[in-house]
């Protein structure tokens, strides 16, 4: 008797396509069925805070009218026991999706009755949400979405893929907007997080308590790797695959801090999803995949080449014959704006001269009306310190102020009108002489008090909270959104169309944003107070959004005080009903100096 062997092909252990596109599917969905059973049973025992009069009572219902099908549907769904009635539909779908390993249809008809259970929750108490139940939301609407594909490679691979874009595009802006959060920039997030009495009571919060240093260490390490997530596809496949374990290990810690067992399933659902794109040497190329980073990168390159575009074009008008003009000093130059009086019967020669200190980051064109309604009886003088616009000069405010007054002419009395932190700027040089005189009188429009301001430097959550608006500011200036999306700024200034878009163009440039950040810093306030109040005639113009704020600073300077009603801190100069009224104070500073 011959025995013969057959050679086994060496393929033969080798998973097919099909193989790993199932293989990714049930990763990703088991962590789901798993985080869905415990939810379930969660919800299932705590049936008392449904009630009508607890904390998970239904409010669905009423903004419906009554008596409408509508309301009488909603008032169902806002019944206590409605939410046992979903975690018990619920409770059985997730043990199918769970037991449905490798059977396609299963999975599909479990996540469509998992995805309306936890929709009509949703509508029914819309609060308590976290990322994790937004993440298993987003998961199971992409299974039933992608099913709607007949053929099931193609359903399954594009549902992977779909997956995968959200886990990135979730850690990423995750750890963008923790970067821009004041809390995660000073180190402080997490220590906050295991104080308080719903997260604080374990025994890994406590150790976390003891140990601040570890706790600053891991509140800034989170938003570093977060948005460092989508390097992982650079990877090789087997370091990626290590990293994603990396990641599964952050979620377990942070269930573990704060007590929450659910929460990791969510998120590591999704890295079923990443381990499959992780072996996309493996895997057919997508068109769908080329064209959206092609438009995507098309979209972000078309508009911040649009938005340096609109800023090359606002310089060109300022340099321009109705722009600003350039004033040399040693060691560069100045920009400015002279606006001599209007009237033909005011003498040039003996006017007033009035010198506009603009707010922080702010462009001399948001002084456009008030430039305007003074400029009847007075020289008016407006410029870009040092770092901002087309300044050069590296000179204080007070040198650059005494060299412009200078080219003016006039020996008429000098007046000075700040706006928000130009009172502190002001203050550096408003006390003392220039051009050999002193200053009659100030007109201080929302301004700075400089007590307030050492206090929100010295509050590492202010100093945060600052950084992270000058971080939005910053992007926006980058990538061209402003351009498109609403903004402050836009809402809150009507001027004529050249000076509104000089202003927006200039507060969105990025040398402009990084000049401010600095400036935040470096503007002293020691003095301020009695320097101001040195000069002999002083008004302070309140917007009524700060006027509490105004009011108690006009008391510490002894200044006459002027409120403007429905204004804010920037529509109190930006919008021309506002600004007359500022004109008005201005021009009855100037009738007590005369």
């Amino acid at each position: 008797m011959t025995l013969t062997f057959r050679r086994r092909p060496a393929h033969a252990g080798t998973p097919t396509p099909a193989d790993r596109r199932q293989g990714a599917v049930n990763a990703t969905m088991a962590p789901i069925a798993i985080g869905q059973i415990l939810a379930s049973v969660e919800s299932m025992t705590i049936g008392r805070l449904y009630r009508r009069d607890n904390l998970l009572r239904g409010v669905s219902a009423r903004g419906a009218r009554v008596g409408t099908l509508r309301h009488r549907l909603l008032t169902v769904l806002d019944s206590p026991t409605t939410p046992q009635i979903l975690a018990a539909v619920n409770l059985v779908s997730a043990t199918a999706l769970l037991l449905g390993r490798n059977r396609r249809p299963v999975q599909i008809a479990s996540n469509v009755v998992i995805g309306l259970c936890n929709r009509l929750n949703e509508i029914r108490t819309p609060y308590g949400r976290d990322g994790a139940d937004q993440m298993t939301a987003v998961i199971t609407q992409y299974r039933s979405l992608s099913a709607l594909i007949p053929d099931a490679a193609r359903s399954d691979d594009l549902f992977l893929r779909a997956v995968n874009y959200q886990a990135a595009l979730s850690y990423f802006i995750s750890g963008i907007s923790k970067a821009f959060g004041s809390s995660w920039v000073q180190g402080d997030a997490l220590g906050e997080i295991v104080r308080t009495q719903a997260y604080g009571g374990g025994p890994a919060a406590r150790l976390l308590r003891d140990r601040p240093r570890l706790a600053r260490l891991l509140t800034w390490s989170t938003p570093i790797w977060e948005a460092s997530f989508p390097l992982i596809y650079l990877l090789p496949e087997r370091w990626g695959r290590r990293a994603l374990w990396g990641v599964k290990g952050f979620h377990v810690a942070v269930a573990a801090v704060m007590e929450l067992p659910r929460f990791v399933w969510g998120f590591t659902g999704s890295h079923g999803a990443v381990g499959y794109a992780l072996s996309r040497q493996r895997l057919p190329s997508s068109n769908v995949e080329r064209v959206v980073l092609t438009a995507t990168a098309a979209v972000a390159l078309t508009a911040g080449t649009y938005a340096a575009a609109q800023r090359a074009q606002d310089r060109d008008r300022r340099a321009g014959l109705k722009g600003s003009v350039l004033l040399e000093l040693e060691d560069g130059v100045v920009e400015y704006r002279h606006v001599p009086p209007t009237d033909p019967s005011v003498d040039a020669d003996t006017a007033p001269v009035v010198i506009l200190e603009a707010g922080l980051g702010n462009a001399l064109d948001a002084w456009a009306w008030v430039a305007d309604g003074v400029s009847h009886s007075a020289h008016v003088l407006a410029y870009h310190r040092r770092g901002y616009g087309r300044t050069t000069s590296s000179a204080a405010p007070g040198r650059a102020v005494e060299a412009l007054v200078r080219t003016v002419g006039s020996s008429g009395p000098l007046i000075a009108v700040s706006h928000s932190i130009g009172l502190l700027v002001l203050a550096g040089y408003a006390g003392g002489q220039v051009d050999g005189r002193a200053f009659a009188g100030i007109v201080l429009v929302d301004g700075t008090d400089p007590d307030l301001f050492d206090a929100d430097r010295a509050d590492r959550r202010r100093v945060g909270t600052y950084l992270q608006s000058q971080a939005h500011t910053m992007f926006a200036a980058l990538s061209g959104v402003y351009n498109f999306a609403p903004n402050a700024v836009a809402r809150q200034t009507r001027y004529e169309p050249d000076q509104q878009n000089g202003t927006l163009q200039f507060i969105f440039a990025p040398r402009n944003v990084y000049r401010a950040t600095r400036e935040y810093f470096e503007l002293p306030t020691a003095g301020a107070i009695d320097a101001l109040r040195d000069v002999p005639v002083r008004y302070l113009v309140a917007s009524e959004e700060n006027a509490a704020q105004q009011e108690s600073l006009a008391r510490k300077l002894a200044a006459e005080h002027r409120l403007v009603p429905t204004s804010s801190h920037r529509s109190v100069i930006g919008f021309r009903g506002n600004a007359t009224q500022v004109v008005s104070v201005i021009e009855e500073a100037l009738d007590r100096v005369r």
